[in-house]
């Protein structure tokens, strides 16, 4: 899988031909565009909002960085509210085998392992699971494109895109049956994600509410995904997820990538590998 699904910049590559991709070329483009920024910062609010109306707001400070032979590590820093405050996840990408995950939890004054089994869990008692804060590799899925020229509002803005049904080759690594996605044709990023389960019944939407332009501190410019909402249809439950932060392309210290900082919250100073 590949690191952190959502609250991440995606840059375009113009060269490919719009008409012509196969369902397997868009997959394999959206997860490459996972590779920029080199490095990127961001404070998220989590907004967990139930049935009833009441809600309750998270804050994550997050740590990326992929310049280490291309790969991408992630670190999640949860600073409120007080329930969750210390908690923090560590997800380093690896290649060819399943990516490493660690969370520690304040109140056990303990780190352990999270298994692939878990990975279907709640991240931070959100409507996000572990596996939503990846991007799955293209080869884990049979992609089909359903409607190469599908249009859909989400929140107040419409899109042309590729409607793509994706059904994983080992389900039993994943919490649904398949799911089907818009791409939006002119940024790659899926605007709207459906998943089913195995009656055909819809148990979850993901949205993308907000795609803002942005520039890194190099200068490039990103489409970024600002406003993103889950939602639970079997419970009513949904997370409404927000960058409130961000910085884009300035190095980040390796230290945060570490289980030394995943323990204590601390990473020493220092320049990230370029």
């Amino acid at each position: 899988m590949k690191v952190t699904r959502f609250f991440k910049a995606f840059i375009l590559f113009a060269s490919f031909s719009l008409s012509a991709q196969t369902a397997q070329e868009i997959a394999k483009i959206y997860c490459d565009l996972d590779r920029v920024p080199d490095f990127n910062y961001s404070v998220l609010l989590l907004e967990n909002i139930e049935k009833n109306g009441k809600s309750e707001v998270l804050e994550v400070k997050q740590y990326g960085s992929g310049v280490d032979n291309g790969l991408k590590n992630v670190a999640f820093d949860f600073v409120a509210p007080a329930s969750v405050k210390g908690m923090r996840v560590l997800q380093l990408e690896k290649l060819k085998k399943a990516d490493d995950r660690w969370v520690y939890q304040p109140k056990l004054r303990q780190s352990r392992r999270i298994p692939m089994t878990e990975r279907t869990k709640q991240f931070g008692g959100t409507e996000f699971t572990y596996n939503d804060m990846t991007i799955r590799n293209d080869d884990e899925d049979k992609n089909v494109i359903v409607d190469a020229n599908a249009k859909i509002t989400v929140g107040d803005y419409s899109y042309t895109c590729w409607k793509m049904r994706s059904d994983p080759y080992k389900r039993s690594e994943v919490e649904y049956h398949y799911r089907v996605s818009w791409f939006d044709k002119k940024t790659y990023i899926p605007v709207r994600i459906e998943f089913y389960d195995i009656k055909d019944k819809l148990i979850k939407t993901y949205e993308c509410l907000k795609i803002e332009m942005v520039k890194g501190k190099t200068g490039i410019e990103y489409p970024l995904r600002r406003k993103n909402v889950i939602t639970n249809l079997k419970t009513g439950r949904k997370t409404v997820a927000t960058v409130k932060e961000f910085v884009f392309d300035e190095p980040i210290s390796d230290g945060y990538f570490t289980q030394n900082w995943l323990t204590t919250g601390k990473a020493p100073k220092g320049k990230a590998k370029k």
